[in-house]
């Protein structure tokens, strides 16, 4: 596969991760806050899903948008390297 496709899907992967967990932060944030429908609001529901399973989801996508960032990284580690030496480089001149 070629860098510029790896990098593309990476990108798309990592936007899309990171406007889901979004939504599912301000879903449980405005939609369905603590408080109501007793156990942690556990029987308010939004698109069929309870409170408890929309946090499930969050930290699940938060653990995948973890994982992609650090192959993000890896995948340009030597652009770290260059740019970390290149600073410091800089910096003694």
């Amino acid at each position: 596969m070629r860098k510029k496709t790896q990098n593309y899907i990476l990108f798309v992967i990592l936007l899309l991760l990171g406007l889901f967990q979004a939504m599912s932060g301000f879903i449980l944030w405005l939609a369905l806050p603590h408080g109501g429908g007793g156990r942690g609001g556990s029987t308010t529901t939004l698109w069929s899903l309870t409170r408890n399973t929309w946090i499930d989801i969050h930290d699940w996508v938060a653990v995948a948008l973890v994982v992609m960032i650090i192959v993000h990284i890896l995948l340009h580690w030597k652009w770290v390297l260059y740019m970390t030496k290149s600073y410091f480089k800089e910096s003694k001149q």
